[in-house]
Protein backbone atom coordinates (compact mmCIF):
# COMPACT_ATOMS: atom_id res chain seq x y z
CA UNK A 1 0.00 0.00 0.00
CA UNK A 2 1.13 3.31 -0.74
CA UNK A 3 0.37 6.53 1.04
CA UNK A 4 -2.51 7.69 -1.53
CA UNK A 5 -4.13 3.80 -0.83
CA UNK A 6 -4.43 4.50 2.97
CA UNK A 7 -7.10 6.21 4.91
CA UNK A 8 -6.27 7.77 8.35
CA UNK A 9 -9.54 7.26 10.80
CA UNK A 10 -9.45 10.00 13.82
CA UNK A 11 -12.20 9.23 16.33
CA UNK A 12 -13.31 12.41 18.30
CA UNK A 13 -15.40 11.27 20.49
CA UNK A 14 -18.13 13.33 22.37
CA UNK A 15 -17.07 16.93 21.03
CA UNK A 16 -19.17 19.69 20.18
CA UNK A 17 -19.90 20.50 16.30
CA UNK A 18 -18.50 23.61 16.00
CA UNK A 19 -14.79 22.15 17.95
CA UNK A 20 -15.13 19.09 15.03
CA UNK A 21 -15.66 21.77 12.70
CA UNK A 22 -12.28 23.74 13.46
CA UNK A 23 -10.61 20.06 13.33
CA UNK A 24 -11.94 19.70 9.52
CA UNK A 25 -11.32 23.37 8.19
CA UNK A 26 -7.52 23.10 9.79
CA UNK A 27 -7.39 19.05 7.96
CA UNK A 28 -8.72 20.66 4.36
CA UNK A 29 -5.77 22.82 4.59
CA UNK A 30 -3.37 20.88 5.35
CA UNK A 31 -4.94 18.28 2.89
CA UNK A 32 -4.91 20.57 -0.05
CA UNK A 33 -1.28 21.04 0.46
CA UNK A 34 -0.68 16.89 1.03
CA UNK A 35 0.77 17.51 4.30
CA UNK A 36 -2.00 15.03 5.40
CA UNK A 37 -3.12 12.21 3.96
CA UNK A 38 -7.25 11.46 3.41
CA UNK A 39 -9.06 11.22 6.98
CA UNK A 40 -12.24 9.81 8.25
CA UNK A 41 -13.32 11.59 11.47
CA UNK A 42 -15.67 9.90 13.51
CA UNK A 43 -17.71 12.10 16.14
CA UNK A 44 -20.54 12.04 18.19
CA UNK A 45 -22.70 14.97 19.40
CA UNK A 46 -24.86 16.85 21.76
CA UNK A 47 -28.13 18.59 20.16
CA UNK A 48 -26.93 20.30 16.88
CA UNK A 49 -28.85 22.04 14.32
CA UNK A 50 -26.94 22.30 11.47
CA UNK A 51 -28.35 24.40 7.80
CA UNK A 52 -27.12 23.70 4.49
CA UNK A 53 -26.37 25.78 1.03
CA UNK A 54 -29.69 24.70 -0.33
CA UNK A 55 -32.23 27.43 1.02
CA UNK A 56 -35.44 25.71 0.18
CA UNK A 57 -34.24 22.59 2.45
CA UNK A 58 -33.19 24.63 5.40
CA UNK A 59 -37.00 24.73 7.02
CA UNK A 60 -36.63 25.26 11.03
CA UNK A 61 -39.61 24.88 12.42
CA UNK A 62 -38.56 26.59 15.85
CA UNK A 63 -37.39 30.34 16.19
CA UNK A 64 -33.59 30.44 17.46
CA UNK A 65 -34.62 31.70 20.50
CA UNK A 66 -36.82 28.62 21.21
CA UNK A 67 -34.05 26.37 19.91
CA UNK A 68 -31.29 27.93 22.27
CA UNK A 69 -34.25 27.96 25.06
CA UNK A 70 -33.81 24.02 25.11
CA UNK A 71 -29.73 24.05 24.75
CA UNK A 72 -29.60 22.87 20.93
CA UNK A 73 -26.62 24.71 19.04
CA UNK A 74 -27.55 26.30 15.89
CA UNK A 75 -25.18 26.92 12.85
CA UNK A 76 -26.02 28.30 10.06
CA UNK A 77 -24.29 29.19 6.46
CA UNK A 78 -22.21 32.06 6.56
CA UNK A 79 -21.05 32.12 9.56
CA UNK A 80 -17.61 33.53 8.20
CA UNK A 81 -14.20 32.27 8.45
CA UNK A 82 -15.39 29.14 10.67
CA UNK A 83 -17.78 27.57 8.08
CA UNK A 84 -17.57 25.22 5.41
CA UNK A 85 -20.73 24.95 3.63
CA UNK A 86 -21.89 21.74 2.69
CA UNK A 87 -24.84 20.94 0.47
CA UNK A 88 -28.24 19.97 1.07
CA UNK A 89 -30.37 21.87 3.98
CA UNK A 90 -31.38 21.29 7.68
CA UNK A 91 -30.24 18.64 9.80
CA UNK A 92 -30.47 17.52 13.56
CA UNK A 93 -27.48 16.11 14.83
CA UNK A 94 -27.68 14.94 18.98
CA UNK A 95 -27.07 11.97 20.72
CA UNK A 96 -27.21 8.32 19.67
CA UNK A 97 -25.65 9.15 15.91
CA UNK A 98 -22.52 8.60 14.87
CA UNK A 99 -21.16 11.11 12.59
CA UNK A 100 -18.80 10.68 9.95
CA UNK A 101 -16.33 13.42 8.33
CA UNK A 102 -14.47 12.64 5.30
CA UNK A 103 -11.91 14.72 4.18
CA UNK A 104 -10.76 13.38 1.13
CA UNK A 105 -9.55 14.30 -2.33
CA UNK A 106 -12.01 12.66 -4.81
CA UNK A 107 -10.90 13.79 -7.18
CA UNK A 108 -10.14 10.18 -9.30
CA UNK A 109 -13.74 9.20 -8.52
CA UNK A 110 -15.71 12.23 -9.27
CA UNK A 111 -18.48 13.42 -6.79
CA UNK A 112 -21.24 11.76 -8.24
CA UNK A 113 -19.66 8.22 -7.55
CA UNK A 114 -18.30 9.56 -4.44
CA UNK A 115 -21.48 10.12 -3.32
CA UNK A 116 -22.96 6.90 -4.33
CA UNK A 117 -19.86 4.79 -2.75
CA UNK A 118 -21.11 6.90 0.65
CA UNK A 119 -23.90 4.98 0.19
CA UNK A 120 -22.46 1.97 0.30
CA UNK A 121 -21.06 1.84 2.91
CA UNK A 122 -24.35 2.99 5.06
CA UNK A 123 -26.22 0.20 3.05
CA UNK A 124 -23.36 -2.08 3.67
CA UNK A 125 -22.59 -1.11 7.15
CA UNK A 126 -26.31 -1.51 8.41
CA UNK A 127 -26.50 -4.83 6.70
CA UNK A 128 -24.26 -6.25 8.84
CA UNK A 129 -26.40 -5.45 11.86
CA UNK A 130 -29.43 -7.19 9.72
CA UNK A 131 -31.09 -4.04 8.10
CA UNK A 132 -32.05 -3.28 4.62
CA UNK A 133 -31.74 -0.28 3.66
CA UNK A 134 -31.99 0.94 -0.07
CA UNK A 135 -30.81 4.14 -2.80
CA UNK A 136 -34.43 5.04 -3.23
CA UNK A 137 -35.55 8.65 -5.60
CA UNK A 138 -38.74 10.64 -3.76
CA UNK A 139 -40.40 13.77 -4.73
CA UNK A 140 -39.18 16.20 -2.22
CA UNK A 141 -42.25 18.13 -2.16
CA UNK A 142 -39.92 21.88 -0.86
CA UNK A 143 -38.36 21.62 -4.54
CA UNK A 144 -40.70 19.27 -6.55
CA UNK A 145 -37.84 17.22 -7.64
CA UNK A 146 -36.25 13.66 -7.34
CA UNK A 147 -34.07 13.46 -4.55
CA UNK A 148 -32.25 10.42 -4.23
CA UNK A 149 -30.96 8.63 -0.85
CA UNK A 150 -30.54 5.74 1.34
CA UNK A 151 -33.89 5.05 3.18
CA UNK A 152 -35.60 2.33 5.38
CA UNK A 153 -38.41 0.78 4.22
CA UNK A 154 -41.17 -0.73 6.47
CA UNK A 155 -44.62 -1.32 5.45
CA UNK A 156 -45.11 0.72 2.59
CA UNK A 157 -43.40 4.07 4.63
CA UNK A 158 -40.29 5.45 4.12
CA UNK A 159 -37.89 6.04 7.48
CA UNK A 160 -34.87 7.67 7.74
CA UNK A 161 -31.52 5.89 9.61
CA UNK A 162 -28.79 7.48 7.97
CA UNK A 163 -28.29 11.43 5.90
CA UNK A 164 -25.35 12.60 4.04
CA UNK A 165 -24.08 15.87 3.09
CA UNK A 166 -20.83 16.87 1.76
CA UNK A 167 -19.16 20.19 0.83
CA UNK A 168 -16.51 20.47 -1.89
CA UNK A 169 -13.21 22.62 -1.91
CA UNK A 170 -11.75 23.14 -4.88
CA UNK A 171 -7.80 23.21 -5.23
CA UNK A 172 -5.84 22.53 -8.41
CA UNK A 173 -5.93 19.70 -9.61
CA UNK A 174 -7.85 18.62 -5.92
CA UNK A 175 -11.48 17.95 -5.12
CA UNK A 176 -11.10 17.98 -1.42
CA UNK A 177 -14.79 16.58 0.44
CA UNK A 178 -15.89 17.64 4.16
CA UNK A 179 -18.41 16.93 6.33
CA UNK A 180 -20.43 13.42 5.23
CA UNK A 181 -22.78 11.11 7.00
CA UNK A 182 -25.08 11.18 10.00
CA UNK A 183 -26.35 7.42 10.56
CA UNK A 184 -28.99 6.93 13.71
CA UNK A 185 -27.60 4.30 15.70
CA UNK A 186 -29.42 4.94 19.58
CA UNK A 187 -32.39 6.41 20.41
CA UNK A 188 -31.94 10.00 21.40
CA UNK A 189 -33.31 12.63 18.59
CA UNK A 190 -35.82 14.04 20.70
CA UNK A 191 -35.22 17.11 18.56
CA UNK A 192 -35.72 15.96 14.75
CA UNK A 193 -39.12 18.07 14.72
CA UNK A 194 -37.75 21.16 14.68
CA UNK A 195 -36.57 20.77 11.26
CA UNK A 196 -38.31 19.58 8.11
CA UNK A 197 -34.50 17.59 7.06
CA UNK A 198 -33.39 18.51 3.46
CA UNK A 199 -37.19 20.04 3.05
CA UNK A 200 -39.09 17.01 3.90
CA UNK A 201 -41.57 17.78 6.04
CA UNK A 202 -42.36 15.18 9.11
CA UNK A 203 -45.56 13.62 7.04
CA UNK A 204 -42.91 12.28 4.62
CA UNK A 205 -40.62 10.44 6.44
CA UNK A 206 -39.88 9.95 10.15
CA UNK A 207 -36.23 9.30 11.71
CA UNK A 208 -35.49 5.56 12.93
CA UNK A 209 -33.00 4.05 14.69
CA UNK A 210 -30.72 0.96 14.73
CA UNK A 211 -31.69 0.37 17.99
CA UNK A 212 -35.53 0.57 17.35
CA UNK A 213 -35.40 -1.28 14.46
CA UNK A 214 -33.80 -4.29 16.02
CA UNK A 215 -35.02 -3.19 19.78
CA UNK A 216 -32.47 -3.45 21.13
CA UNK A 217 -29.57 -0.97 22.74
CA UNK A 218 -26.56 -0.74 19.62
CA UNK A 219 -22.70 -1.26 20.98
CA UNK A 220 -21.14 2.14 19.33
CA UNK A 221 -17.81 0.77 19.27
CA UNK A 222 -19.11 -2.10 16.92
CA UNK A 223 -20.71 0.53 14.55
CA UNK A 224 -17.64 2.43 14.32
CA UNK A 225 -15.55 -0.80 13.65
CA UNK A 226 -17.82 -1.80 10.70
CA UNK A 227 -17.75 1.61 8.99
CA UNK A 228 -14.18 1.72 9.51
CA UNK A 229 -13.78 -1.72 7.47
CA UNK A 230 -16.85 -1.08 4.86
CA UNK A 231 -15.32 1.88 3.77
CA UNK A 232 -11.86 0.67 3.69
CA UNK A 233 -13.58 -2.04 1.47
CA UNK A 234 -15.64 0.02 -0.81
CA UNK A 235 -12.72 2.86 -1.09
CA UNK A 236 -9.90 0.20 -1.63
CA UNK A 237 -8.05 1.85 1.46
CA UNK A 238 -5.76 0.47 4.04
CA UNK A 239 -7.73 2.29 6.67
CA UNK A 240 -4.82 2.91 10.06
CA UNK A 241 -5.90 5.11 13.03
CA UNK A 242 -3.86 8.35 13.65
CA UNK A 243 -3.62 11.08 16.04
CA UNK A 244 -5.11 14.68 15.90
CA UNK A 245 -2.73 17.07 14.45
Amino acid sequence: MTLDDTMKIIDLGKIRYEDSLDFQISLVERRKEDLETDTLILAEHPPTITLGSDEKWNVVNASEEEIFRKGIDLHKNGNGKKWISRGGGAAYLGPGQLIGYVVMDVSQYGIFNFLRMLEEVMMKTAKGFGIEINRVDRLNPSTDKLYRATWYEKDGRYFVLCTKGIGIKSWKDKLITHHGFALNVNEGYDHYDLIDPCGFPKSEIEPISMQKILKREINMKEVKEKIVRNFGYVFKREMEYGVCV
